[in-house]
């Protein structure tokens, strides 16, 4: 996620009524929610009917996320996509909004079918990037919103989400280690790697370098783009 500008998205989707097996929202801030719960239970629906999507739980929640974009009007065109992206990263290509609007929101879109890594170092399935955007919105206080899905060719997807603009600069190590430590988390070691954890709601934070956590010209720090999940149930921590 990065700053700069304004824009307002322009974007066309399909819509289709009369739904009532999908959770609805008219909600937007509650969308993410709606699409997680939809893509595990459509997830686990597909894997018990058996067939070809069946084969993996990646493959099970792709179908089911795409699904439930096609029931609920999700499938979207945006024609910032119609142009190169402005910015790039493992898990996202990204397109800047321009000068003028009130508003200034970052787009991201997801590559085909693939949607980063966890804090633990696994791939993550649709239902995981999901969920680490829900918590990085309750955590950071963040308003990443789910802006719509779209299918380059069959059985690919891209998620498409949008997140308020910033103007800041890259945080230095110093500056990300207070952050963390003020709001209650202890740097320890995972799977070989550094992370953060806050035992009051088991939150696990990885990747928290300067490109993920600007400071602001006031001077306020904002995580923007930090890995986050929920401490499995057998962790145990190992301080740094």
């Amino acid at each position: 996620a990065q700053s700069v500008g304004s824009s307002t998205f322009i974007l066309t989707c399909r819509r289709m009524q009369n739904d009532p097996g999908a959770i609805r929202s008219t909600d937007a801030s509650s969308t993410l929610e709606v699409a997680l719960e939809n893509t595990r239970r459509g997830a686990e629906a597909i894997c018990r009917g058996g067939g070809l999507f069946a084969t993996t739980r990646l493959a099970a929640e792709i179908e089911a996320l795409r699904r439930w974009a096609e029931r609920s009007g999700r499938f979207c065109h945006f024609e910032e996509l119609s142009r190169p992206p402005d910015a790039f990263g493992y898990e996202h290509e990204v397109w800047f909004p321009k000068t003028g609007s009130e508003n200034p929101r970052v787009l991201k879109a997801t590559y085909d079918n693939s949607f980063g890594v966890m804090p633990d170092g696994s791939e993550a399935t649709p239902s995981g990037y999901l969920d680490r955007l829900r918590l990085q919105n309750q955590v950071f206080g963040d308003d990443i919103e789910l802006e719509g899905i779209i299918e380059p060719s069959f059985a690919l997807i891209r998620i498409i989400t949008s997140q308020q603009a910033i103007q800041g600069r890259p945080a230095e190590i110093e500056e990300i280690e207070m952050f963390f430590s003020q709001h209650g988390f202890q740097r320890f070691v995972w799977r070989g790697k550094s992370a953060w954890f806050r035992e009051v709601d088991r939150v696990i934070c990885a990747d928290t370098h300067g490109g993920n956590i600007l400071v602001t010209h006031e001077g306020a720090m904002a995580a923007i783009d930090v890995p986050v999940m929920l401490a499995p149930a057998d962790f145990k921590l190992a301080v740094a």
